[in-house]
């Protein structure tokens, strides 16, 4: 089986395992720049490389409700112009995409796999940078492994390293993980932007569960950024294998190997 990761920009990604197509966390407007108007260093780094409807998603998947993961900017204009893709996220969460006015709504809770079309979706705890509780016990962030049978994903979104975490997916045999390396600081904490694993991180994570891995949430807003070459240059040195792709370029795995 042959499936393609086709980079979307933050933490957007195209999952095109060619009957089923998965696209997470898409983020193809210029939501955030609104709230800080004239700010070069929140102001899009380059356009959408593409439209939700354009990618003919069978399924989303949703981390979590921040504006550029959760983006009504993005997901509204889809619902009205007739989308049908079912919109999977954190059971919290579902709710905002209700009022957004979703209708195909899938409440993920962690560890409850779903199928989307002949693909297979386990959610699993995800921490940014803790790990989130409803009062019903439902993660409010979650993170997703993805796969065909052959071919496997994890999909990070926002994610900070927790105990337990290598030790979860290191049976699954995932050959792609999909990870943020943008970090976290002391000044983005107070200005309220939770922060990330950084490359050192996503390196480290990389290379303990024997799989590479595509840089996300690193090139779109340089105020909360990494420059790829840093990102590079620690997997270097960590012996990881990091494979950074351009807005719209993809990667292929065919039977669980890069192409």
């Amino acid at each position: 089986m042959r499936m393609r990761v086709i980079y979307l920009g933050q933490c957007g990604f195209l999952l095109d395992f060619g009957h089923t197509r998965i696209v997470t966390d898409p983020y193809l407007s210029d939501a955030v720049d609104r709230h800080r108007p004239g700010d070069a260093g929140w102001t899009r780094q380059y356009p959408a490389p593409a439209a939700l409807m354009d990618l003919a998603p069978d399924g989303i998947l949703i981390s979590h409700a921040h504006d550029d993961h959760m983006d009504g900017m993005t997901l509204m204009p889809y619902v009205r112009a007739g989308g049908t893709a079912r919109m999977c996220a954190p059971k919290p969460e579902v709710y905002r995409l209700t009022e957004m006015g979703v209708k195909n709504t899938y409440p993920c809770r962690a560890e409850e796999p779903f199928c989307i079309g002949g693909v297979t979706v386990t959610p699993i705890p995800c921490a940014h940078t803790q790990l989130h509780l409803s009062e019903e016990g439902c993660f409010h962030e979650l993170s997703y492994i993805v796969s065909d049978g052959e071919n496997k994903v994890f999909f990070g979104g926002d994610m900070s390293l927790y105990d337990g975490l290598v030790r979860r997916l290191s049976g699954e045999g995932c050959q792609i993980l999909l990870l943020p390396v943008n970090g976290r600081d002391e000044e983005r904490t107070r200005a309220g932007i939770i922060g990330n694993i950084d490359e050192r991180e996503a390196a480290w994570f990389a290379r303990a569960l024997g799989a590479a891995y595509v840089p996300a949430h690193h090139d779109l807003y340089t105020a909360n950024g990494c420059p790829v070459e840093r990102a590079a240059t620690a997997a270097k040195e960590l012996g990881a294998d990091i494979r950074p792709l351009e807005p719209g370029e993809e990667l292929t795995l065919v039977g669980g190997r890069i192409r």
